[in-house]
């Protein structure tokens, strides 16, 4: 099924969410400064955004979702985050926590989506302290959790972590577990540079019972086949092995950002003259260099992204396993696009001079924006890039790299 093919009637064309993440632009930028100094999104926003359906992407069709293939979440939170990446990575990357759910057993899917299809479901995975404890018909969980983006909006969150007695660096018996958020104390935590908007709080599970129903191993949760390919046959994002797509979800609030910063840059740049000595700051050589610089990296990042994404989405169609060289690649080129658009905003605010310090300037917060998402794992440059490179030259790598689920890498 190729991404604008309408799956029904009561499912919009990704044509048509494009549309609607463009008409919400101008209501995200008047409240780009509300979002930031809230720390957490407001209601209105998210008003918006169950209204649009853009939380309905990667949710199940027979829980009202859309059920679209891989990328069209990240496409369109590419729009939203022109104006407010905050917002495009409550639709991106904790929108695709809806694909997670999906994967899981229909009892969970029940109750999750049962009496409220518009959801959006919290996630953190990295634990400070605590863990999760075996007893009779499910397990106990105590800890803290950090980075659970969006949770101030969120009725169900969910957890990865080890279970005690077994050993703690052995992920493969890790689990999944999920709970109602009002069982779980939100930690205001969340006080960044860059971001803010996210609202990515501390979890603090403090003896949540967790029903074994609602528990499964993490890494079967990822990998092909899991529960939920029963229950939902059509979508292959509940039937893949997982992992692979995982992590690409915030390239689209990264490029978007980019393209966000340099659109802003462009139209301030035109009418603006030099502080010190007057005339057009737009008829200076070096600033015309640095704009078609800055114009070839976003587009050389876009080419990348879309590239990747139409092969993930024809692999995933065609239930096709990724190669571990392919994993790889994926994972290589998610930290390029980061890396180049990460440059090119960095050029661009520097470029402007001291009024690039200015946080009221858009430019100013696309950048405190993007050096955020650029701090995630799953583009950072040396873990994705090594591998690759080891791949290619015949050396090793063991399974406890974790870029794949697989056995230890070696190019033949």
């Amino acid at each position: 099924m190729a991404f604008a093919e309408r799956i029904d009637s009561s499912v919009p064309t990704v044509a048509e969410l494009t549309k609607r993440a463009e008409a919400m632009l101008p209501r995200l930028r008047e409240r780009a400064t509300k979002t930031e100094q809230a720390r957490t999104l407001p209601a209105d926003t998210m008003r918006d955004l169950f209204d649009a359906g853009f939380l309905r992407i990667l949710q199940p069709r027979r829980y009202g979702g859309y059920e679209m293939g891989w990328a069209v979440h990240a496409d369109v939170a590419r729009v939203l985050s022109r104006a407010c990446a905050s917002t495009a990575w409550i639709v991106s990357v904790v929108g695709a926590h809806a694909a997670i759910v999906g994967r899981l057993s229909k009892e969970v899917q029940d109750d999750v989506w049962g009496k409220n299809q518009n959801q959006l479901i919290a996630t953190a995975s990295a634990r400070t302290k605590g863990g999760a404890r075996k007893v009779d018909g499910g397990y106990r969980v105590s800890g803290v959790w950090h980075f659970a983006s969006g949770i101030d909006h969120s009725e169900w969150s969910m957890v990865t972590t080890p279970v005690e007695g077994n050993d703690p660096k052995d992920h493969s018996k890790f689990v999944r577990l999920m709970a109602p958020t009002r069982d779980i104390e939100i930690v205001d935590s969340w006080h960044v540079s860059g971001m803010r908007g996210t609202g990515s709080k501390d979890m603090k599970w403090d003896d949540v019972f967790v029903p074994d129903a609602r528990s499964i191993n993490a890494h079967q949760s990822f990998g092909k086949s899991p529960p939920g390919a029963a229950v939902n046959p059509g979508g292959y994002l509940y039937e893949v092995e997982f992992m692979p797509f995982f992590g690409s979800s915030l390239l689209g609030p990264i490029l978007g950002t980019a393209e966000g910063a340099y659109a802003d840059y462009r139209d301030i740049t035109r009418v603006r003259t030099g502080a010190l000595f007057g005339g057009s700051v737009a008829e200076q050589t070096p600033v015309q260099q640095r704009l078609a610089e800055v114009s070839a990296e976003i587009k050389a990042a876009r080419l990348l992204y879309e590239t990747n994404n139409a092969m993930m989405h024809r692999k995933g169609e065609a239930r096709q396993r990724f190669s571990q060289e392919e994993i790889l690649e994926i994972n290589r080129d998610r930290a390029y696009v980061a890396r180049l658009c990460v440059n090119a905003v960095t050029r661009l605010v520097r470029q402007m001079g001291a009024m690039g310090l200015f946080n009221q300037n858009p430019v100013q917060r696309h950048y405190r924006d993007i050096t955020a998402m650029a701090t995630q794992v799953a583009v950072n440059w040396d873990r994705c890039m090594n591998p690759y490179g080891a791949f290619e030259l015949g050396v090793p790598l063991g399974a406890d790299s974790r870029l794949t689920q697989t056995e230890p890498l070696r190019k033949p």
